[in-house]
């Protein structure tokens, strides 16, 4: 965060003037930082701006393996790259470092058997072709004889790395040329199913591919020039499901389901499963629901059914062992009267995917690809259909694709402490918000603030079991069964409601005001998932409170609809000593103002030097400078709507265009 002061040149009423304003700003990578986002969508230039990242289509998996880790069991953490090179493993890297003219050759001094290397693609993948490219000169020739195995990621040993893994390919004869591509393909009956027509895929295409995370290339036949310069990996795109935990997404299941978080996390070794109702799915639980953390634009669902002798699991027998026979819904997040559906979201769903298990159902698939027009989703619901149920188990990996940038991402700031900013510890008068931003057509960046004094701390308790309890049940717990005890921080009773969104860089700032804090939330949107708005920059500008608090009361409190009534304004400030004080009130009345005002400071009636009546603005001129004493104000008007909120702004000439805003007394003052 930028801490600054600038001079702005201000204009009100015809008078012109300087003020000393302070800026707090967001442009670089550690003061974006202070905001709660998800990483994996929302990119930091070099200039410190904010981009939506764009999901891809048709990618070298292999190009960005190393930015990929997960758990393994005899390694701990590791990233995708290379796994294992039994031969020359300093520089096994060449063949995975993008440069066609590096290379890697096994030792001519070890043995044939070690003449191989094993890649990790950091994540499965949902590949369509292995392209594998040699060197073609003197020294470094393409390999002769060699073997290609992949497995999908799925261990077959409890406590080892160990892996089942497939013979793709094999050379039968010498190879000479400098490029091999090896196409990928199930040899079961596995599906594609475009959902909407007009799309212009070709489906013998679509139906090709495989999951793989694993590669093992053997060299069958040792030659001392044998080479191997680039592997790449064709994949049908970036798995939009990775990181859905990560992003504040969230997961919800009945109670027949257990895992579904496991569908989402890359890791084919986790799985869900499930059991199919007596019932009917709704009464026993046979559902689930995945909350996305931010709206997509999807184009394609693929569901992974992991196979017998695959995976830590066993499989259950009988029954329908894949994903056919269940219902798909699908929500953007906009906000409707509800769904009917088991989840707390008041948003309404469609149907994405009716699958009432096909013919092929009895050859049983194990993977099954759904492919549609890109449509906005932020929810993903699932659940069995009651007439085809019959028990099963399931061991899933999902993977969702998307042609481009995310719709809509929202991320918040922490709370910002102006007071700390300016290294005095007072309220603050925050005048605007400005931010500079690239916006295409079709994108948007909204933003909306709340601010107020204090903070307060927020305890959760949990015993050992991670269970969350109430403070009076651990307290009785034993020291031995207590677990953590978390603290939030979370606002004060202070605090306003979210404020409207502003509709354009400068406008004036629309939440309370003096304040100690300020919490701001943004949201960049689009409805062309090829482009996206960028912020480059976020301000915001504060000053000096002319007093350090403000309170008033209108009085009486009720009123006739359009008819004349007398009002009475009570202004009383407060301040420290440090405060410039105040000489102007600009009201809001929801009404129309009518006869003559009445002004008393301190109790004692005085003249304003002008008193100026437009509609239901009402703004009076004090003689003197107010510090510390109350103001009283009376005036007539006729209210025009239920429930009339009175506005009064306090401000002051020397300080032009700097108004600060009057909180209620009291609750409904």
């Amino acid at each position: 965060m930028c801490f600054v002061c600038v001079l702005l040149l201000l204009v009100l009423s015809g008078f012109a003037g300087t003020v000393c304003a302070e800026v707090f700003r967001f442009d670089s990578a550690n003061a974006w930082q202070a905001w709660q986002m998800p990483n994996d969508l929302v990119e930091i230039d070099e200039g410190g701006g904010l981009r939506l990242r764009k999901f891809r289509k048709g990618i070298n998996a292999l190009a960005d393996a190393g930015n990929f880790r997960h758990p393994t069991q005899e390694r701990g953490e590791v990233m995708g790259g290379i796994w294992e090179a039994k031969s020359n493993p300093q520089t096994a890297d060449f063949i995975v470092d993008g440069d066609r003219l590096t290379y890697w050759q096994p030792d001519p001094a070890d043995a044939p058997d070690q003449w191989s290397v094993q890649i990790d693609l950091g994540r499965p993948v949902l590949a369509r072709e292995i392209r594998l490219v040699f060197p073609d000169k003197d020294g470094a020739r393409p390999l002769r004889q060699f073997s290609i195995f992949i497995a999908s990621g799925a261990r077959i040993q409890a406590l080892n790395d160990v892996f089942k893994f497939a013979a793709i390919y094999r050379t039968t004869r010498p190879n000479r040329d400098a490029e091999v591509v090896i196409p990928l393909e199930y040899l079961g009956t596995d599906s594609t199913y475009v959902l909407d027509e007009g799309l212009g895929l070709d489906l013998k295409r679509e139906n090709r591919y495989q999951v793989i995370q694993y590669i093992i290339i053997e060299i069958d036949e040792q030659s001392l020039d044998a080479a191997l310069a680039e592997v790449e990996v064709l994949a049908v795109g970036d798995n939009v499901s990775l990181g859905t935990a990560g992003r504040g997404g969230g997961f919800l299941e009945g109670g027949r389901t257990t895992g579904a978080a496991l569908m989402f996390d890359g890791d084919m070794d986790s799985f869900a499963l499930l059991t199919s109702a007596d019932e009917g799915w709704l009464e026993d639980g046979v559902w689930w629901r995945v909350d996305l953390g931010a709206v997509f634009f999807l184009d394609e669902l693929f569901l992974y059914q992991s196979q017998l002798g695959e995976g830590l699991r066993s499989q259950v027998q009988g029954g329908n062992p894949s994903a056919s026979g269940g219902l798909f819904l699908v929500s953007d997040g906009e906000p409707a009267p509800g769904s009917g559906l088991p989840v707390p979201e008041q948003v309404d769903y469609e149907i994405l995917v009716e699958d009432r298990c096909r013919p092929q159902c009895a050859g049983r698939l194990f993977h099954q690809r759904y492919m549609f027009a890109p449509r906005k989703v932020r929810y993903l619901f699932w659940h069995e259909i009651d007439e085809l149920a019959g028990s099963f188990g399931w061991g899933l990996e999902a993977m969702l694709f998307s042609p481009g940038h995310p719709a809509r991402v929202d991320m918040r700031s922490d709370f910002i402490d102006l007071a700390a900013a300016a290294g005095d510890g007072r309220p603050r008068v925050i005048e605007r918000l400005t931010w500079a931003a690239g916006l295409p057509p079709r994108t948007k960046v909204q933003l909306r603030s709340r601010s107020g004094n204090t903070l307060q701390e927020v305890f959760s308790f949990f015993d050992k079991k991670g269970d969350e309890v109430t403070e009076e049940r651990y307290n009785s717990l034993p020291g031995v069964l207590q677990g953590p005890v978390d603290t939030s921080v979370v606002v004060g009773e202070d605090w306003g409601a979210w404020s409207n969104f502003y509709q354009a860089s400068g406008e004036a700032f629309q939440s309370q005001s003096p304040r100690r804090f300020v919490q701001l939330e943004m949201i960049l949107s689009t409805d062309d998932w090829q482009v996206a708005p960028e912020v480059d920059a976020l301000a915001i500008e504060f000053t000096d409170a002319l007093v350090q608090v403000a309170k008033g009361r209108i009085w009486p409190r009720q009123a006739r609809l359009n008819e004349q009534t007398r009002f009475t304004y009570t202004l009383w400030p407060q301040g420290d000593g440090q405060d410039s004080g105040f000489d102007r009130l600009r009201f809001k009345i929801p009404g129309v103002v009518d006869g003559q005002v009445v002004l008393r400071v301190a109790g004692e009636q005085v003249e304003p030097v002008a008193v100026e009546k437009k509609g239901d603005s009402l703004l009076v001129l004090l003689p003197d400078v107010v510090l510390l004493d109350s103001v009283e104000v009376d005036f007539s008007a006729r209210l025009i709507d239920y429930a009339a909120l009175f506005v009064l702004d306090l401000g002051l000439a020397e300080k032009p265009g700097l108004w600060q805003s009057v909180e209620a007394s009291e609750r409904r003052g």
